[in-house]
Formats: C-alpha cells, sequence, structure tokens
C-alpha cells in the first residue's frame, strides 16, 4: 500500500494574506513597515516565551506587543482603535492562488491539513469565511501543546507513520526550517519574504504563490 499524500499549510501569511491589518494600521497613522515591525516583535516574544518553558496564545501576544511597536512608531493609539486593529484578524483575505491550489492538491489525492501558530477556532472560521474549509481534513493548532512553531513537537502532532512523507508549505523560513529539522519536505512561497536564508536547511521547492508550490509538490511525487 502506497503511503498517503499529504500536504500541511500554514496558515497566517501564507493561506490568508496580512494586508487588512497593514491597511487599517495605515489608515491610523502608522508608517506602511509597522505591520512587519509588530508582527516580526510578537513572533519573537512568542517563540521565545515558548522556549523559556512559558506558553500565550499567539492573539494574547500580539495584543500585548500592539502598543509597545505602535509607541516606538511615537504613535498612540486609544483601546478602541486598538481593538479595531486586532479585529481585522478575523477579516483576513484568502491569497489570490489559494483555493486553486487546495482544489489541484485534493483533485489529485492529496490530504490537505492545516497547522498554525492561531488557535484551532480562529482558523476554522477563516477557512469557513472563505469558503475553503471543505479541503482540509485537519486543523492543528499549537495550542493543543503550548508549544509554538518551529519546535519539532509542533509538526509531530501530524498524525502519519513518517514524516518525511507530508509537505509543508508556508511563506515563513523559520517554519520551513522548523519542519526541514523533523525530516519533512517543504515548499517556500516568497510572497512574504521574498528570499530563503542560506544558513537554514534548503527548502525542496522555492516558489512564488500556492498554486506553483502544489502543482511543483504533485509533479515531485510523480
Amino acid at each position: 500500500m502506497s503511503a498517503q499524500k499529504i500536504v500541511v499549510f500554514d496558515i497566517i501569511g501564507t493561506c490568508f494574506s496580512l494586508e487588512k491589518p497593514r491597511q487599517k494600521l495605515i489608515e491610523l497613522g502608522a508608517p506602511d513597515y509597522a505591520l512587519e515591525l509588530w508582527f516580526a516583535q510578537a513572533l519573537r516574544d512568542a517563540f521565545v516565551f515558548s522556549h523559556a518553558g512559558g506558553y500565550r496564545p499567539l492573539k494574547e501576544i500580539l495584543q500585548a506587543e500592539l502598543p509597545r511597536t505602535l509607541q516606538t512608531l511615537d504613535l498612540e493609539l486609544n483601546s478602541s482603535q486598538l481593538s479595531q486593529i486586532m479585529g481585522t484578524f478575523s477579516e483576513l483575505e484568502l491569497q489570490p492562488e489559494a483555493e486553486e491550489a487546495f482544489k489541484v492538491l485534493t483533485t489529485s489525492g492529496w490530504k490537505i491539513i492545516a497547522l498554525t501558530n492561531g488557535s484551532k477556532d480562529a482558523t476554522r472560521k477563516l477557512l469557513e469565511r472563505a469558503g475553503v474549509q471543505k479541503y482540509f481534513a485537519e486543523v492543528y493548532s499549537v495550542d493543543a501543546i503550548a508549544l509554538t512553531k518551529p519546535h519539532p513537537d509542533v509538526y509531530k502532532m501530524i498524525q502519519t507513520d513518517n514524516l518525511e512523507n507530508v509537505w509543508l508549505v508556508a511563506a515563513h523560513a523559520w517554519d520551513i526550517a522548523g519542519a526541514e529539522g523533523v525530516g519533512m519536505k517543504t515548499a517556500f512561497v516568497t510572497q512574504l519574504e521574498k528570499d530563503y536564508l542560506d544558513v537554514y536547511p534548503q527548502a525542496q521547492i522555492k516558489v512564488e504563490n500556492l498554486l506553483e508550490a502544489a502543482l511543483q509538490i504533485i509533479m515531485w511525487a510523480m
């Protein structure tokens, strides 16, 4: 019997664009790079706290980090404005090629799984809102084990006999590196970070969008 074909997708920034929070920040007076600064600092603090033996859900870290990031940008917003920014995370838009990528993979017999640093409930709602939950067999959140990606145990949540038969598709180099560390195959999508760090284990596939990733994964398996 052949091994089950599984593709795991990162969600925030990979399947769903972060343009909504970016535009809300700009609308409220922040510079256009504020989103990257905020998100990078929140991820850093989530990773570090997890590494130190603690854990808080990513949404809580983002919420705590936001006023400090804005302070470094000499921008002070009221609680209503901060809530507006946080609220955009429930309104993230699907990347343009995402649904076609999911369709191509499922039609070709691949099982699709979501693996996210966000919450399971919020991820399901995003997928439902975008009309693509039907493509996903499972949604795994780091909340289940209180460790953030790219900790090895997060990827090991995927229920399979051999992670070497599983692909991770992500737009974050650190996520690709984490998956490579446990033997998964990886596809790096350049839409967010543009280039991959040469100090990391290299991805098998490097493409510009999700549909290209899906097509190359299918070809790789032939």
